[in-house]
C-alpha cells in the first residue's frame, strides 16, 4: 500500500543541515533536492553492480514501473542536500525504510532539458539504512547512473567482445557460419566427440547383389595375351599377343577386359583352365567398381564361346559428383540449443569423411560451402596403380567461385580439390592358377616329338652298325677258312710234287743202277752180267723201298699238318663266330636298351611334368577387407559434442551469447532479444549524454565490463534462458 508523508519546512532541520542559498536559489539535481521534491521508495530486481539493468521504452515506463511496484512509500520533502557519498535522512520508521532498495527523487517543477513530458527524476540504490530516531531513518544512497541518464544518452560504435548480438544477427549463418560464427571461444570440448549422424556412399560391395544378379563390383583383367583369340589345343597350341589398349588416354601394350559378373569371370576361368599358355599372359586381375559408373568407353563382346565381357577401348573416366545427403545441417538435432547454430561449426561439430582405409579427413562444417554433402569421385583404373579418390565438393572455397568442369569430366570446384582427398588406394588383386603339366606339354609338344624321332633314329643307327659288324665278322671268318684251305691245298700239292720228283729220281737212279750192274757183269761174263744185273736190281729195289718209306712219312706229315691246320681253322672260325654272334647280340641288346631308355626318359619327363607345380598369373595382394565385410565408398560421420559438454557451452551461450570481436552498433532499445540481451564490449562510444563526464564514463564502463539489459524487470533471474528469442531485423 502506498504511503505519503509530507514534511513542512519546520522539519527540515531534522533531516539535514542545508547550505546557505545563493541568489539563484536552490535548483533540483542529483545533489540537491529542491522544495516539493517527491521521494519514492520501492523494490527493484536490479542492483548497483550493474550486472543486470532494465531498459524501459523511456523514462515514463520506468516511472510507471516504480509507481506500481508493490508497496512504495512516497515522501514529499523540502530542500534536501543529497551529495554523492553523503547520507540523507527521511521521516519514516526504520522498519519501513529497511524493506526497500531503491529510491526515486522527482520534482515536477523542474522539467528536464531533454524536453520530456515530465520533470527531471533521479534514481538511487539504497545501499544502507541506519536508525536515527523513532521516525527518522538515515539512508545511504548510490546514484543509479544507468536509469538516471541512459534515456538521454546516445551510443555510437562499439567493439563487441561477446553478446547476444551474435545470436540475434539474422545473417549469423551466412556463408554457413564462416562469416560470423568461427570466432574462437576457448571452451573445454571434452575428450571425445560422438557420432550424431552417419551417411554413406557406396561404390561397390561383395555382400549384396544389384539388379540382374550382378555383384556390385567388376573384375578387371589385364593381359599381355589376347584372351579373345583362338587358343588352339594342347597338341596344337596358339598364342596371340595383346593388341594393346588405351584407357584414360594412356597407352598400354596389354589388353583390358571387364567382367561385370563374378559368374562370368568364373566361367571364363573354367573355359581357360586347359589353356594355360593363354592365361599365363594375365598381368593383373583386380576387383574394381563398375566402370560404367564413370562413363568409360567399353566394347561388349563374347570370349571363350559365349561368355560376355567388356573390353576397354579408350576414352577417359569421368569424375562423378554424388549428393550423399541433402541439407544435412538441418538434420543435426541440437534439442534445447536449436537456435545456437554455432554448434554446427567447428570445433563444436566436425564431419569425418573416411574410406575406412586409415586416411580419414576431418572437415570443418562451415568450410563445406554447399547446402548438401556432395562428394566427388576421382577414378583412376588405368594400369598399373588403380585407385579411387574422394574429395568434398566446394570445400574451403569462397561464395560465387565458379565451378569448372571440362569436356573430359574433370571437376574443379575452386576449393581444396585434390588437396583434401581420401580414397581407396589399394584395390584387391587376385591370381589365376595355370596347369603346369599342360603348360609343359603345350610348350614342349614339338620337342617331345623330336625326342621320339631322335630315339628311333638312334636305335636304327645302332642296329645298322651292329649288322655291319656282324657282316664284317662273317667275311673275316670265311676269309680265314679260305686262307687255310689254300694253305692245305698248296701243302698237299707241294708234297705230291716232291713225292713225284722223288719217285722219278728213284726210277731214274734205279734204271741207271741196274743198267750199270748189267754192264759191269757183261764185262765179267754171263755170270757176272747176271750177278751185276741182280746186284743192280737189288739196289734199285732198296732205293725204291726207302723212297716209299720217305714218301709215306712225308704224306703222313702232310696229313698231320693238314689236320692241324684244319683243326686250327675250325677252332678259329668257331671262336670268331662266337665273338661275332656275341657282339651282334650285344649290339642288338644295347641298341634296343638305348632306345627303350631314351623312350623311358621321355616318358619320365612327361610323367614328371604331371607333378609340375601349378603356375600363377597376376598376383595376390591389395586390400579386400572392406569389399568383403562392408563396402567400398565413403562414410560421412557428423560428430558433435558429448551431451554434458554441449550443455555447459550451450547454457553459457544462452546466457551470455557468442564471442563476436568486431565493431557494431547497439540499437536504441539496447535489446536484440525479446527478454534479455547481454553486452560485453571492449570499447563503447557515448556520443552524447545529459550528465557530467564521470557519469558518462560510468555508462561506458557498464557496457565494457559486461551487462545484461532486460526488457521486463520481473524476468530478471526468472526466465528460462532457452526461451529468449532473437528479435527480427537484427544485423551485426
Amino acid at each position: 500500500m502506498e504511503t505519503e508523508i509530507r514534511l513542512g519546512s519546520h522539519n527540515l532541520s531534522q533531516i539535514q543541515e542545508l547550505p546557505e542559498p545563493t541568489t539563484f536559489g536552490y535548483g533540483f539535481n542529483y545533489a540537491v533536492w529542491s522544495a516539493n521534491t517527491t521521494v519514492t521508495l520501492a523494490n527493484v530486481p536490479w542492483n548497483n553492480d550493474y550486472r543486470d539493468v532494465v531498459k524501459f521504452d523511456n523514462q515514463v515506463g520506468l516511472d510507471n514501473y516504480l509507481d506500481h511496484s508493490a508497496g512504495p512509500v512516497t515522501v514529499t520533502t523540502g530542500v534536501t542536500y543529497a551529495a554523492v557519498g553523503r547520507p540523507i535522512r527521511l521521516p519514516i520508521p526504520f522498519e519501513a525504510a529497511n524493506t526497500y532498495n531503491y529510491l526515486r527523487a522527482y520534482n515536477p517543477a523542474q522539467p528536464s532539458a531533454s524536453g520530456q513530458d515530465r520533470g527531471r527524476a533521479y534514481y538511487y540504490f539504497v545501499i544502507g539504512v541506519n536508525y536515527i530516531a523513532p521516525d527518522v531513518t538515515e539512508l545511504i544512497l548510490q546514484l543509479d547512473v544507468f536509469q538516471s541518464f541512459v534515456y538521454g544518452a546516445g551510443f555510437g560504435n562499439i567493439y563487441l567482445e561477446r553478446g547476444h548480438m551474435g545470436i540475434a544477427n539474422q545473417e549469423s549463418f551466412r556463408n554457413f557460419g564462416r562469416d560470423y560464427l568461427t570466432v574462437p571461444e576457448g571452451f573445454d570440448l571434452g575428450n571425445e566427440y560422438m557420432v550424431s549422424l552417419m551417411y554413406n556412399m557406396s561404390v561397390g560391395s561383395a555382400r549384396f547383389e544389384i539388379s540382374g544378379g550382378l555383384q556390385d563390383y567388376a573384375i578387371m583383367v589385364i593381359s599381355s595375351t589376347s584372351l579373345d583369340a583362338d587358343a588352339g589345343t594342347v597338341d596344337a597350341p596358339k598364342l596371340t599377343s595383346a593388341k594393346g589398349s588405351r584407357m584414360e588416354n594412356l597407352p598400354n601394350g596389354a589388353e583390358i577386359y571387364l567382367f561385370n559378373s563374378l559368374d562370368h569371370f568364373k566361367l571364363f576361368m573354367e573355359a581357360m583352365q586347359d589353356k594355360p599358355w593363354v592365361t599365363q599372359g594375365i598381368i593383373s586381375i583386380q576387383a574394381v567398381p563398375r566402370l560404367q559408373r564413370y562413363d568409360v568407353q567399353l566394347e561388349s563382346q563374347f570370349i571363350a564361346g559365349d561368355i560376355p565381357v567388356d573390353r576397354v577401348i579408350g576414352g577417359v573416366l569421368k569424375q562423378k559428383k554424388t549428393p550423399v545427403v541433402l541439407n544435412w545441417r538441418t538434420q543435426v538435432d541440437l534439442g534445447r540449443y536449436a537456435r545456437l547454430t554455432k554448434f554446427v561449426t567447428y570445433p563444436y561439430t566436425v564431419v569425418e569423411m573416411t574410406s575406412n582405409t586409415g586416411t580419414p579427413l576431418v572437415l570443418k562444417p562451415e568450410c563445406w560451402q554447399d547446402d548438401h554433402m556432395d562428394v566427388v569421385e576421382v577414378p583412376h583404373f588405368a594400369p598399373p596403380n588403380a585407385r579411387l579418390g574422394f574429395y568434398t565438393y566446394r570445400y574451403n572455397t569462397v561464395p560465387g567461385m565458379a565451378v569448372q568442369e571440362d569436356v573430359n569430366g574433370v571437376i574443379h570446384d575452386g576449393g581444396e580439390h585434390y588437396a583434401m582427398m581420401t580414397g581407396i588406394m589399394n584395390f584387391p588383386t587376385f591370381s589365376v592358377v595355370n596347369n603346369g603339366y599342360m603348360m609343359f606339354m603345350a610348350s614342349n609338344t614339338n620337342s617331345i616329338a623330336y625326342q621320339h624321332a631322335n630315339a628311333d633314329w638312334s636305335q636304327q643307327r645302332a642296329i645298322a652298325g651292329a649288322q655291319a659288324d656282324y657282316s664284317n665278322s662273317s667275311v673275316g671268318i670265311q676269309n680265314q677258312g679260305n686262307q687255310t684251305s689254300i694253305g692245305v691245298t698248296a701243302a698237299g700239292q707241294s708234297t705230291n710234287i716232291a713225292n713225284e720228283a722223288q719217285t722219278n729220281h728213284m726210277m731214274i737212279n734205279g734204271a741207271f743202277g741196274v743198267a750199270g750192274g748189267i754192264a759191269r757183269g757183261a764185262a765179267m761174263g754171263p755170270m757176272g752180267a747176271l750177278t751185276g744185273g741182280a746186284s743192280g736190281a737189288l739196289n734199285w729195289a732198296q732205293s725204291g723201298l726207302n723212297n716209299a718209306v720217305d714218301m709215306n712219312a712225308r704224306n703222313q706229315q702232310l696229313g698231320v699238318s693238314n689236320t692241324a691246320a684244319l683243326s686250327s681253322l675250325t677252332s678259329n672260325q668257331q671262336s670268331a663266330g662266337l665273338v661275332r654272334d656275341t657282339n651282334w647280340d650285344l649290339a642288338q641288346f644295347s641298341a634296343n636298351g638305348d632306345y627303350a631308355n631314351a623312350i623311358a626318359g621321355i616318358n619320365a619327363k612327361v610323367q614328371d611334368a604331371k607333378l609340375t607345380q601349378p603356375t600363377t598369373a597376376g598376383q595376390v595382394g591389395g586390400d579386400a577387407f572392406n569389399l568383403a565385410t562392408y563396402r567400398w565408398g565413403v562414410d560421412l560421420k557428423v560428430k558433435t559434442l558429448q551431451p554434458q559438454v554441449m550443455a555447459a557451452i550451450g547454457e553459457f551461450w544462452l546466457r551470455y551469447g557468442y564471442a563476436v570481436n568486431r565493431f557494431t552498433r547497439m540499437p536504441a532499445s539496447l535489446m536484440v532479444m525479446d527478454k534479455f540481451t547481454y553486452w560485453k564490449c571492449k570499447e563503447v562510444y557515448v556520443t552524447h549524454a545529459e550528465c557530467p563526464e564521470t557519469f558518462k564514463q560510468t555508462l561506458r564502463g557498464i557496457f565494457e565490463k559486461g551487462v545484461t539489459v532486460w526488457k521486463n524487470p520481473t524476468d530478471i533471474g526468472n526466465v528460462d534462458t532457452a526461451t529468449n528469442a532473437p528479435l527480427a531485423g537484427v544485423v551485426l
